[in-house]
């Protein structure tokens, strides 16, 4: 198990699962020439994934059913004899890639969407096609791990805001692999399916599915798709259709039964982490709260919270990006603000807020942007921070929500931070007089359930469950 994130400077010795801001590093393509030289546990690319996504799920079950699974998929890609070693990322976000060296990535998020072993393998198929293509070798390769951070989180810990107001805004992803490249992996990682045993309808399922729950954030955040697999992996709309025409080939000239693996996937990720977990603090909508840490606040609706390696984000209209963290300080705000953390910038406009807890806030304007600087006391040493940033041009009409935000500020009485639960996957069998409603009431954490409910389980808006089979449901219950 990894460090984690901000947080875990202030509690010591505490060890747990991380959810990460995943799109930043997926499917990254590795220069074919040196894949021998990475096939080692302790090349730092594969360190700095681990960190960057925070840290391995530490499930026996899940574990062990994701590398039998990996290892089927990969004997049966166009490179069968390397050697492959996979890796589950304690991550919500779907994703997955992989790198030459044998390095295969899949997030417990994907392993949530996914409703069968054939899904999965379909996609670790597809990574590892990225890999023995060298699509790699087509186009420069783009730094993992402390690089990315840097460039797209901005430098959270110990670093003066300067150069988190320049690296707020930053859409510097990983570069996606061409459409080319897309269809080429969707092939080859069909026909890696076929020769497995699998069901190869399963690959272009899966991008439907996905498609499916992209649609469904983009809609619920106001237009701001989360960042996960499509990041890098061109959203195509005849994909689907594509993957589909190859298995459907490859059916017609063949006599074996298809297998898809339902009821063992179901098995492994029964009980398995969705969404935040304890140590990394919860999203429930529009609040952010921590129930170790005892804090919570909420960002304006229009705002999309997003959990990561390094702050607490949440993307708004316009280009606006709300960024908080935590730091060392024995100030009070006031100096902490102007003497240390923007110690180089000209604020405008320093003043105290309206907050539960003492704090500060101020202006800086640069580069066509303006920020709102949050401080907070946060008592033993350390302060609370907000970087509030949209264009000038939209600020005014934001800041009421930027002030909002500071404002909500709350620290979590013992009681309060106690009912606060994790979110798990529970398999459920579904009984003759089970109604689709029963199990979308059982839902928890989650917006619109009954959509969330039949996208988890592959159903279309007017199927229902059918009565002895298993559906996936997102509960806080910790009953298993």
């Amino acid at each position: 198990m990894t460090d984690r994130r901000i947080f875990k400077t202030y509690l010591p010795g505490l060890l747990g699962l991380i959810i990460s801001f995943c799109s930043l590093t997926a499917c990254a393509p590795v220069n074919q020439a040196a894949a021998q030289k990475q096939n080692s546990i302790n090349h730092p690319d594969h360190k700095k994934i681990i960190r960057a996504f925070g840290g391995v799920y530490e499930d026996f079950k899940v574990g062990s059913y994701v590398a039998g699974l990996s290892l089927k998929i990969a004997k049966s890609s166009d490179d069968p004899v390397s050697k492959y070693r996979v890796t589950v990322l304690d991550s919500p976000q779907v994703n997955a890639f992989a790198m030459p060296g044998g390095y295969t990535y899949v997030t417990r998020g994907l392993l949530a969407l996914a409703n069968n072993e054939a899904e999965v393998a379909a996609v670790m198929g597809h990574e590892i096609a990225h890999v023995t293509a060298a699509h790699g070798n087509e186009r420069q390769r783009t730094a993992i791990g402390t690089t990315v951070l840097a460039t797209v989180l901005g430098n959270v810990l110990n670093s003066r805001v300067a150069n988190q107001i320049i690296d707020i805004g930053a859409t510097g992803l990983l570069a996606g692999y061409s459409r080319k490249q897309e269809y080429e992996a969707d092939e080859l990682g069909v026909l890696s399916l076929h020769r497995a045993g699998y069901d190869p309808y399963a690959g272009g399922d899966f991008l439907a599915a996905m498609g499916r729950m992209s649609e469904r954030e983009a809609r619920l955040s106001g237009g701001n798709r989360m960042l996960g697999w499509f990041s890098t992996h061109p959203d195509t709309g005849d994909r689907v259709s594509k993957a589909h025409k190859i298995a459907a080939d490859l059916i017609a000239n063949s006599e074996q039964q298809r297998n898809r693996g339902r009821a063992a996937h179901l098995a492994a990720i029964d009980g398995m982490l969705y969404g935040d977990a304890p140590d990394e603090g919860f999203i429930r909508g529009q609040d952010f709260l921590h129930p170790i840490l005892r804090l919570r606040f909420s960002v304006p609706d229009n705002f999309q919270l997003i959990n990561s390696t390094q702050a607490i984000f949440a993307k708004g209209p316009d280009g606006a990006i709300i960024k908080f963290d935590m730091a060392d300080a024995d100030q009070s705000p006031r100096a902490y603000l102007t003497d240390i953390w923007a110690a180089d910038l000209r604020l405008k406009d320093v003043s105290e807020i309206n907050a539960e807890l003492d704090g500060v806030t101020a202006i800086h304007e640069q580069s066509g942007n303006i920020s709102r600087l949050v401080v907070l006391r946060a008592g033993e040493g350390r302060v609370y921070r907000f970087v509030m940033q949209a264009p000038a041009s939209a600020f005014s009409p934001l800041d009421h929500g930027f002030k909002a935000t500071a404002r909500s500020f709350k620290k979590l009485s013992v009681t309060e931070a106690g009912k606060l639960k994790p979110l798990k996957i529970k398999i459920l069998t579904v009984r003759e007089e089970d109604k689709l409603q029963d199990f979308v009431s059982q839902m928890r954490g989650v917006e619109a359930p009954e959509e969330m409910f039949r996208i988890l389980n592959g159903l279309s808006p007017s199927e229902i469950p059918v009565s002895g089979t298993k559906v996936k449901i997102i509960t806080d219950s910790q009953i298993f």
